[in-house]
């Protein structure tokens, strides 16, 4: 991972813009910064940041502004694929930002080296997933099938019953790896160190939010396909 990754962050309040950028900084990273959303899209469409800090509230005394979710919508539809933590101080917003496609999130005020080291590990995440593409381009299995769900590996894309399924990244990376060690029981660490990485710091829920937005975006039943294994975590029933 480049030591130097930029990280583009979007928040209204330039104080907030300020102390993040001087953390980020000190911590090695090249940083940008847009006050709001259309500020935002410019910049990534330009040149796409490697990741970015993107505060779900913005400007909230105007009501045609456009939110950080807006912005997060709308950074799913680029071709370049931006990692994106949300950035709230309302932990409520937790659920929502994740189903947009926001890979991790962290509230107001932020702990500095959470952040960072939460940063770091999405950055490396993004990474093996990348090297995965790579590898399974060399092998025979680029094509994964389970029931009527079809994942075409090195193209990142998944289909049920033909129809495309939008997932973001880690979504699709947890989806594969199940579906390569179907049956097996996988605990929530276990499945934290295998997708997102061994130095990923985070919650073992947020494996729970991205298998809830699998189950939602697959249209899937509770324990169809992905089986909730109780006090445990998790196995693929194909």
């Amino acid at each position: 991972m480049d030591e130097r990754a930029n990280i583009l962050i979007v928040d209204d309040d330039e104080a907030i813009r300020s102390a993040l950028a001087t953390l980020l900084s000190r911590a090695g990273f090249s940083v940008q910064s847009a006050a709001d959303g259309p500020a935002a899209l410019k910049q990534i469409d330009a040149q796409p940041p490697d990741l970015m800090v993107l505060d779900v509230v913005l400007d909230e005394t105007n009501p045609l502004s456009m939110s950080g979710l807006d912005v997060l919508r709308q950074v799913r539809t680029r071709e370049a694929f931006v990692p994106v933590i949300m950035l709230t101080s309302y932990a409520e917003w937790q659920v929502e930002s994740l189903g947009q496609g926001a890979i991790a999130f962290t509230t107001k005020p932020w702990d500095a080296n959470a952040l960072i080291g939460q940063i770091r590990a999405t950055l490396g995440a993004v990474v093996r997933i990348r090297a995965d593409v790579l590898r399974t381009k060399e092998s025979a299995s680029q094509m994964l099938q389970v029931q009527d769900v079809r994942i075409d590996i090195v193209h990142l894309r998944v289909f049920r019953a033909e129809k495309e399924i939008d997932l973001t990244p880690l979504e699709f990376a947890l989806l594969a790896f199940l579906a390569r060690n179907p049956h097996r029981e996988w605990t929530r660490e276990q499945l934290l160190d295998q997708v997102w990485g061994y130095e990923w710091i985070g919650y073992s829920r947020t494996v729970d939010r991205h298998v809830a937005a699998l189950r939602r975006k697959l249209h899937l039943a509770h324990d169809e396909l992905i089986e909730t294994v109780h006090t445990i975590g998790y196995r693929l029933i194909p």
